[in-house]
């Protein structure tokens, strides 16, 4: 609930942090904390940790377990291993819900992105719309949510809807707004980096670019590929960057590496590519 609050979000990831550590205290083999503790983990920059937590756990086959890893892995820059992961999950149990919608959209899916409910990710599955041509549909579910959503996510919607509207001032502003608030996932400072990118607000993009990857959002097969980050592309800074975020990702690839995660999680099977 603290990440999208508009005030007393640090005091609420406090709280809940210690409510997680207080569950697996009185129960280390919880599936579920561990899962949802791992949500936490990424927004406080610490994907590396979670994945090593849960890495040897999902050797268990709990859909829970494989479920907490998608973030963690997509954090790390492992798209094709979280997509691995929400497979596992949902293999084990069909209505389980994971974050993949998210690997799908860093992974450039945007017709499946599109594909999903609105309302679960507004701000992701908006832009998906617009990029597969559905704009007008977009734009008609961004109104209507607009009205209703109090929280710092009314923020991401306003910035989504006048970036497709064309008005650049009113969707940088409304990025600025959560940029100075208390909102610190660094996944959603990445998309509003993109976003800042694509609107040619260099300066910005690079500053806040600064925060994702020092807030320990390394997704760096991303951050190279993504068409939105070509107006900050060759700026020294950004290559600076970047390359931090390369070193994060290798470290990465090591410790999964280390934990056999690829056999754990049958990368190269038929399990791993569905």
């Amino acid at each position: 609930m603290a990440k999208y609050l508009t005030t007393g979000a640090r005091e609420g990831l406090e709280r809940a942090e210690a409510a997680f550590r207080q569950a697996l205290d009185l129960n280390p083999d919880l599936a579920s904390a561990h899962k949802f503790y791992a949500q936490l983990e990424v927004d406080l920059g610490r994907a590396g940790g979670a994945m090593t937590r849960l890495v040897p756990r999902a050797g268990a086959a709990d859909p829970e377990v494989f479920a907490g890893l998608v973030s963690p892995l997509r954090y790390s820059g492992l798209l094709e291993a979280s997509v691995a992961a929400h497979s596992r999950a949902v293999a084990l149990e069909p209505k389980i819900r994971t974050s993949v919608v998210h690997t799908w959209f860093l992974q450039r899916d945007y017709a499946r992105v599109a594909s999903t409910r609105i309302e679960d990710n507004p701000y992701i599955v908006t832009l998906s719309l617009a990029e597969v041509g559905r704009k007008d549909e977009a734009l008609l579910v961004l109104r209507a949510l607009e009205e209703k959503i109090k929280t710092r996510m009314r923020d991401f919607i306003m910035a989504a809807r006048t970036m497709i509207e064309g008005d650049a001032a009113a969707s940088v502003a409304a990025i600025g707004r959560i940029v100075a608030s208390e909102f610190s996932d660094p996944e959603g400072l990445f998309y509003l980096t993109r976003h800042l990118a694509r609107l040619n607000q260099v300066d910005s993009a690079l500053e806040l670019f600064e925060r994702v990857v020092g807030g320990g959002f390394f997704c760096y097969p991303a951050m190279l590929s993504d068409p939105w980050l070509e107006p900050v592309r060759q700026r020294p800074q950004f290559a600076r960057l970047l390359g931090r975020a390369e070193l994060q990702h290798q470290v990465a690839e090591r410790e999964f590496a280390r934990l056999e995660g690829d056999q754990i999680l049958g990368i190269g099977t038929r399990a791993g590519r569905e």
